[in-house]
């Protein structure tokens, strides 16, 4: 069973890769306007559908009707939104790169273990739009650059056709033990950031101005 959240159903495809199951959180980029709450199931066995189905009944977490119209309305934007997220946050995670304030931007076309770029190349069509930057100055520097961000929200959701940035270790991991956030890499320096559809220059500025805070 494979989330598919973050890369699918445009840039990666698990089913064709041999999961069983594969799962979305349809409230992200199947959605794409951060208003609705979904998720989504999918596997190539009719059997194994028609289990989940029996028991989604019986627990009774069925979307609304008004919420599937919305839903269907919306799958054929997916890749179109998807693939100028995609770019946007490969412009924007290269250029960033090697900037003094930050330690490491955390992105697939910037991977450097020789594993997780074979991974990539063979199991992922394009990159995604999620990047993560992990700053030198820890959470001083990290919530500095968040407050400072004037275009792009401060937000913990993804997916959407809005820029949104947040820092896990207290927001979406908060919950988390100290040993599972160390091996997990999330530290107090950790910025995540969903890019959406603006003009990637537009993003750009806005990095670059918050970023400059953190120098000042």
């Amino acid at each position: 069973m494979v989330d598919n959240t973050f890369l699918g159903p445009v840039f990666q495809h698990p089913l064709q890769l041999g999961a069983d199951l594969c799962l979305y959180s349809a409230t992200k980029y199947l959605s794409g306007f951060s208003d609705m709450i979904a998720g989504v199931a999918i596997a190539k066995d009719p059997q194994l559908i028609q289990k989940i189905r029996s028991r989604r009944s019986l627990f009774g977490n069925i979307l609304q009707p008004d919420e599937c119209w919305m839903l269907d309305t919306r799958l054929p934007t997916v890749a179109l939104r998807m693939n100028r997220q995609s770019k946007n946050a490969q412009r924007i995670a290269e250029r960033l790169q090697g900037r003094p304030q930050i330690k490491r931007v955390i992105y697939p076309t910037l991977f450097e273990d020789a594993e997780q770029i074979r991974i990539r190349q063979a199991q992922c069509d394009y990159p995604g739009g999620i990047f993560s930057f992990d700053f030198h100055g820890g959470r001083a520097a990290a919530f500095s650059f968040l407050r400072s961000l004037k275009l792009v929200r401060n937000a913990v959701s993804l997916g959407g056709v809005e820029s949104l940035a947040c820092h896990p270790k207290t927001t979406t991991h908060s919950g988390m033990t100290a040993q599972e956030l160390e091996e997990a890499g999330i530290g107090d320096g950790l910025v995540r950031v969903s890019v959406g559809i603006e003009d990637w220059r537009d993003l750009l500025a806005d990095f670059e101005q918050a970023l400059e805070h953190i120098s000042n």
